[in-house]
């Protein structure tokens, strides 16, 4: 009689299958991502966003050395520990290694705040108590209301005599403002403002900037297929817009604002050609601002809990070379879903 063939099922050696599938997909994926990234960079709408998520998407890899080191596979375990060191070296140098000055011999510092209000979702109230609390000498206000002007500004007059408005964003100084204009960078309808301002006889160009917020939208690709694709091109518009308008001054400048974009992303490195960011300068940690408190059930019904940790660092304080930055933090929330972000800027002598 032919006797029939068992199969010895092993659930131990599928997982151990599963897991080695994993982890070279992660990897694949990583080394394709890098690739991609320097051929076409934002030119791929799927690079751009993926790019956005990094570095979290790249915390994983230091996984990997264990996971050879376990199952001993000696050559994967050498590339994946040479991976770990240029990431660890990589997130020292971006994100735990703030910039060491002496700051005694400088002026008095401006200290500067940036704020997106969310539109009515922040109180009034909780604004003034940020201000009161905080005292900043310039704030950088974005996605005020009508609401905010008539509750909120007249507070902030008292201490602030002067004051520059658009639709939807608002400058707030206590030193004299010189001139002021609304901007609508690369010809958008979503307002900026630009303006002089004097501090020690010196005047300070400042620009109080929201740039349009990418976003997923279905489109159709190749002319056959409807797929979601990363869309920020008006947001690059207006940044190409911004650098050339930044190239032409020549006035120590301070940017500030809500620019919807991360630090991994090719319009954050246009930008920082030319300025440099506070918070890369003199802040520690990975400086998530957004989206603080999101509701969960918008995206998934039965979840009934909300983001509270922000996962995007899309708020920023730039500055020209003409200051040094010292102690930038984003601040703890306050009803919107961007958090505060605070610096304090030292002018250099001449």
């Amino acid at each position: 009689m032919k006797k029939i063939p068992s199969f010895n099922f092993k659930p131990c050696q599928l997982f151990k299958r599963l897991i080695q599938l994993l982890v070279y997909a992660y990897s694949l994926f990583i080394i394709s991502y890098f690739i991609f990234r320097f051929l076409l960079w934002d030119g791929s709408s799927v690079i751009a966003l993926i790019g956005i998520m990094i570095p979290l998407i790249l915390l994983p890899t230091f996984l990997l050395p264990i996971w050879a080191l376990l199952v001993k596979k000696r050559r994967f375990f050498i590339f994946s520990s040479i991976a770990c060191i240029w990431l660890l070296s990589w997130l020292y140098v971006n994100y735990a290694s703030p910039e060491s000055v002496n700051v005694a011999a400088f002026q008095t510092p401006i200290k500067v705040l940036t704020f997106n209000n969310y539109w009515n979702r922040t109180s009034s109230q909780d604004i003034i108590t940020l201000i009161e609390q905080q005292k900043p000498d310039l704030l950088f206000l974005q996605e005020t209301t009508e609401k905010h002007e008539q509750k909120t500004f007249p507070t902030l007059k008292l201490a602030y005599p002067y004051h520059a408005s658009a639709p939807s964003i608002s400058l707030f100084s206590k030193y004299p403002i010189q001139f002021a204009e609304r901007l609508h960078l690369a010809g958008h309808k979503q307002f900026q403002q630009r303006a002089i301002i004097r501090v020690n006889q010196q005047d300070i160009v400042i620009y109080n900037i929201q740039l349009t917020s990418p976003w997923i939208q279905i489109r159709k690709t190749f002319s056959l297929f409807y797929m979601p694709a990363y869309v920020h091109y008006a947001r690059t518009a207006e940044t190409k817009d911004l650098v050339q308008r930044l190239q032409k001054e020549s006035l120590p400048m301070i940017v500030a604002g809500d620019f919807n974009m991360t630090d991994q992303s090719q319009d954050y490195h246009s930008i920082k050609k030319i300025l440099k960011d506070s918070f890369l300068a003199s802040g520690l940690g990975f400086g998530f601002t957004w989206p603080h408190g999101w509701d969960i059930r918008v995206l998934v019904k039965k979840f009934q809990w909300k983001l509270n940790l922000p996962l995007f660092r899309i708020d920023y304080i730039w500055y020209s070379k003409d200051w040094i930055s010292q102690d930038t933090e984003v601040l703890h929330a306050v009803g919107s879903d961007h958090l505060p972000v605070e610096t304090s800027l030292f002018l250099r002598g001449k």
